[in-house]
């Protein structure tokens, strides 16, 4: 049996089944400043377990090389206490999980408070949003109290190219309430990173997830793959929305990555200019064919009359080279 459906709206879904054991999968999503890698998991006694990577390709560590970029791993202790007349709302046991550009988890708790969770990455900021509801499955009122979370770190400002950068998560939303049969109270958590230099990161959350839904429509609109096999259908949206959500704002322009926690701020060869590159005109989004551009503008700067060897990768945001041993594609 499959494990996801096919949805009629664009995305897919896993619904979880009693007794189905225990199973972990994880997916990368991107906006031009984050990539985030989720990892979502089902226990053995079915209870939700979530892991969160944010990579920040433009926060750039010592040594400055190829996989220099700032990570961190955001674990369920930088999540709001959330109570329930007074007791912890407990573990909560998801029923399903939909991918739609976004992960949202639908799950139920022992309490009769259900929880959905909407996870994805800001389009334009350097932060991942967690939009939260609670609502109450029960006959009856019952008080809910959502904690403060308001967590800053500085990292080692020797450890970075650009000095101290200040990692976060914050709730927006944290109150107490008593909520009623039916009704649902929401709140989101933030985790950013940024330079100690900028600005804190100001954000609405749910102006973040309108702007990422429209941001994934307006990819799946473009270059439609129709064919009899709705799977293969869908298998080509979900990698047409990846291929074009990992570039990134960086100092040497637009640079599309591989991602998966090691490759970004950076081009290489054969990724850029023998994969992603030719796809990017057929989509025609402008992003992306900024980015094709500026790929081939950065290797035409290492073309010589006497044809010594280009760079195989041009690295740390177009600042240094890496020269393998033939990696050209």
């Amino acid at each position: 049996m499959m494990r996801w459906q096919i949805e009629s709206d664009g995305g897919i879904t896993w619904v979880v089944r009693a007794g189905e054991g225990p199973h972990d999968d994880h997916i990368e999503m991107s906006g031009r400043r984050v990539s985030l890698i989720l990892g979502y998991a089902t226990k053995e006694n079915g209870a939700l377990v979530l892991h969160r990577i944010l990579v920040w390709p433009a926060l750039r560590t010592i040594p400055n090389n190829t996989h220099g970029s700032l990570a961190h791993d955001f674990g369920h202790e930088f999540f709001p206490e959330i109570t329930v007349d007074g007791s912890p709302i407990g573990d909560e046991f998801p029923y399903s999980f939909t991918l739609r550009g976004m992960l949202t988890v639908e799950s139920r708790t022992a309490s009769g408070i259900e929880v959905s969770r909407t996870i994805f990455p800001s389009v334009t900021k350097p932060a991942v949003i967690e939009n939260c509801t609670l609502r109450n499955t029960t006959s009856k009122a019952v008080n809910v109290v959502i904690g403060r979370v308001n967590v800053t770190h500085a990292t080692d400002p020797d450890k970075g190219v650009y000095g101290e950068y200040i990692l976060a998560a914050r709730a927006i939303g944290s109150r107490t309430c008593r909520l009623e049969p039916g009704r649902s109270v929401e709140f989101a958590m933030v985790f950013s990173g940024r330079k100690a230099s900028d600005p804190e990161v100001d954000l609405d959350p749910k102006a973040e997830q309108q702007a990422r839904r429209d941001y994934v429509e307006s990819l799946w609109s473009k270059l439609v793959f129709e064919c009899p096999d709705p799977v293969l259908e869908r298998e080509f949206a979900f990698a047409k929305l990846r291929a074009a959500e990992s570039i990134f704002e960086t100092r040497g322009g637009l640079m599309h990555a591989p991602g998966g926690g090691a490759y970004y701020a950076a081009i290489w060869a054969n990724d850029q200019a023998e994969y992603a590159n030719p796809f990017f005109p057929f989509l025609g989004d402008p992003t992306a064919n900024e980015s094709a551009v500026n790929s081939f503008r950065l290797f035409a700067r290492y073309i010589n009359p006497d044809y010594e060897p280009i760079p195989s990768s041009i690295i740390a945001e177009a600042t240094d080279t890496w020269r393998g041993a033939g990696d050209r594609g």
